[in-house]
């Protein structure tokens, strides 16, 4: 419902939701999920990803998800449940929204961003600059 007491036309339109730390844990652990990571590539550098995520500088992801694009279809297809993590959870939904419009049917943000998934203890992988898309 949005603050006019309308509902959205399209779940294209609905704003995503947020997903808790400890869903995107499972998430994670069961793979069942693509983690997409936002951040500049020095904070990536800086502090790690999680392990397995698709490093993807939120400046790029109209690319990679765009069709027509050079760098489309390189992010992992097989799974349908894309969850956008950025630094302290306040880029992500909006990613996650653009992401939403331009087609991708699951999309969530993870709540509270890496911070969160840091200080919760999520596990952590050594980023490689060679895996930006």
């Amino acid at each position: 419902m949005f603050e006019n007491g309308s509902a959205p036309a399209t779940e294209a339109e609905a704003p995503p939701s947020q997903l808790p730390l400890a869903e995107a844990r499972r998430l994670h652990g069961r793979g069942e999920a693509v983690f997409v990571d936002l951040r500049m590539t020095w904070e990536m550098k800086r502090t790690g990803l999680i392990p397995g995520a698709f490093p993807c500088p939120h400046g790029l992801m109209d690319l990679w998800i765009d069709p027509d694009s050079p760098i489309s279809g390189t992010a992992p297809a097989n799974r349908k449940v894309f969850v956008f993590c950025c630094g302290d959870g306040l880029h992500a939904p909006q990613a996650a929204q653009s992401a939403r419009h331009m087609g991708l049917q699951k999309v969530f943000f993870l709540e509270g961003g890496m911070d969160a998934w840091l200080s919760g203890g999520g596990c952590i992988a050594a980023f490689d600059q060679h895996q930006v898309h």
